[in-house]
């Protein structure tokens, strides 16, 4: 049996449920857990029964955890769950005793089966993925993150990492911190057992250059679907958050499939999806985010991120 998890809000249910439909074309035994970050997710698994998902309740996730209150308290929603990253995969050790977990970001999609790969990686305290995006991003990406609690460093580099999440955890790059992930560059100089992989042998993304992703459409495991914005009469792929522009052969190969599924899958449960990346109750950060959507804006322009659903056909 293959172990994951994730968390997300009703704005990435569609996502997720596009992740665990290309988990099913496989040849795999799996268990996803699922903590339900409102009532819309959690009343949706109770109300629609999936074989291979268990539900948590943010409720008894939060018991579990006192000091989360002060963190939902002191930061913006989309930090907060940042927050709550390194704390999911040791509520599942400790409540339902799995010992080997990988947790996912919901915008990924499988185009492989990943259970030879994620054997492969079974006896490293964790593995990550490099990230060859700006450094103040930090050096790994939290997307797909492998956990074996059978090492004693796992569990303690998870209650570190929690500590630190709990004390600072911006949506902003800011003297040297980022959200949850910049703490990971740290893993290395903590972790004996770690296993670090490129990105074409595991997961690609949008800030990977074309050609890498191009060169590796038949190797790749899993993409991440990160920046993707759809709206009633385009898509935004978020190439141009990375100074880029995409190309056919990757809308064809990649984008497609993926939208296809999405799509479909938004039509049958009536679902939308959306982001709170640009939402915030402070208003110096509101206008930082507002500065940071007009510049995101103005790249889309600039390499013509916009693509009508007509391509997909």
């Amino acid at each position: 049996m293959i172990y994951f998890c994730t968390y997300f809000d009703k704005n990435y249910l569609s996502r997720f449920l596009t992740l665990e439909e290309s988990l099913n074309k496989f040849d795999l035994s799996y268990t996803f857990y699922v903590l339900g970050l409102d009532n819309e997710v959690y009343d949706f698994f109770k109300k629609n029964h999936f074989e291979n998902i268990r539900i948590i309740s943010l409720i008894d996730f939060e018991k579990e955890y006192e000091k989360l209150s002060i963190a939902k308290n002191n930061r913006d929603l989309i930090e907060y769950y940042f927050t709550l990253s390194p704390f999911l995969p040791r509520y599942i050790f400790k409540n339902f005793n799995i010992r080997k977990i990988s947790y996912l970001d919901a915008d990924f999609y499988f185009f492989k089966n990943p259970k030879l790969k994620i054997e492969e990686n079974s006896d490293y305290s964790a593995v990550l993925l490099k990230q060859y995006s700006d450094q103040k991003y930090g050096l790994y990406n939290v997307g797909w993150i492998y956990y074996n609690f059978d090492h004693n460093e796992t569990k303690d580099i998870l209650k570190l990492w929690s500590a630190q999440c709990l004390k600072f955890c911006t949506d902003f790059p800011s003297n040297g911190f980022y959200a949850d992930q910049k703490y990971l560059d740290m893993w290395p100089t903590k972790l004996r057992n770690l296993k670090i992989e490129e990105p074409e042998n595991y997961c690609l993304s949008p800030w990977d250059s074309n050609k890498i992703i191009e060169n590796n459409f038949e190797n790749i495991y899993a993409y991440h679907f990160h920046g993707l914005e759809i709206n009633k009469e385009y898509f935004v792929t978020g190439f141009s958050n990375y100074n880029k522009k995409n190309t056919d052969k990757i809308i064809s190969k990649v984008y497609a499939p993926y939208l296809k599924k999405l799509i479909s899958i938004e039509n049958k449960f009536n679902l939308k999806n959306s982001s709170l990346r640009n939402v915030s109750n402070n208003k110096y950060k509101f206008f930082k985010k507002k500065i940071r959507k007009i510049k995101a804006d103005l790249k889309r322009k600039y390499y013509k991120d916009f693509y009508d659903f007509k391509v997909l056909s």
